[in-house]
């Protein structure tokens, strides 16, 4: 039997799959199962929403304006950091609750960065965990299956076989 999570995050919005493929009498059976979908609310909103328009540290003199460093990209970097911390926690008791020793990542380079930096127990498992750069969020599960089959990170889908059940 070969059981594995994946993860499908970006900035707002983290998706957790298990993926199982086992050997029956029948022939050989797969099934790709979404756990959860999480939102990271603070990210779905506009910048307007999040930061104050009037920037302090700016100051207007004559037709010149000087604007200081407000630190929007470092509060942008916090929120990615916490829910980045959320979606690893999510993923252990995922991966406690199916026995899966395979973990694949998919997000964005810099979504990654924070992935590592909030999973580093994960890393610490003994698990094999395979990270794409890639935002696959918004793909329905069969086309998920399909790239990551296409990445060589899942095996080839059966002949014969439709596309991944849900169970």
């Amino acid at each position: 039997m070969y059981r594995a999570c994946i993860a499908l995050v970006d900035a707002s919005r983290a998706r957790l799959f298990a993926f199982e493929r086992s050997h029956e009498i029948e022939g050989l059976r797969e099934w790709m199962s979404e756990h959860l979908d999480l939102v990271n609310p603070a990210r779905r909103r506009r910048p307007s929403e999040l930061f104050s328009e009037t920037r302090p540290g700016s100051s207007r003199v004559g037709g010149l304006q000087y604007t200081f460093d407000d630190h929007r990209e470092d509060h942008l970097d916090e929120l990615d950091a916490e829910f980045a911390g959320t979606v690893i926690d999510e993923l252990g008791r995922l991966l406690d609750a199916t026995g899966a020793r395979r973990l694949i990542l998919c997000a964005s380079p810099k979504m990654l960065g924070a992935l590592r930096a909030a999973g580093v127990e994960l890393y610490r498992r003994g698990l094999a965990i395979d990270e794409l750069p890639r935002d696959l969020v918004k793909l329905g599960a069969a086309e998920i299956r399909d790239r990551l089959a296409a990445h060589e990170l899942l095996p080839p889908r059966p002949p014969h076989s439709g596309p991944a059940g849900e169970r």
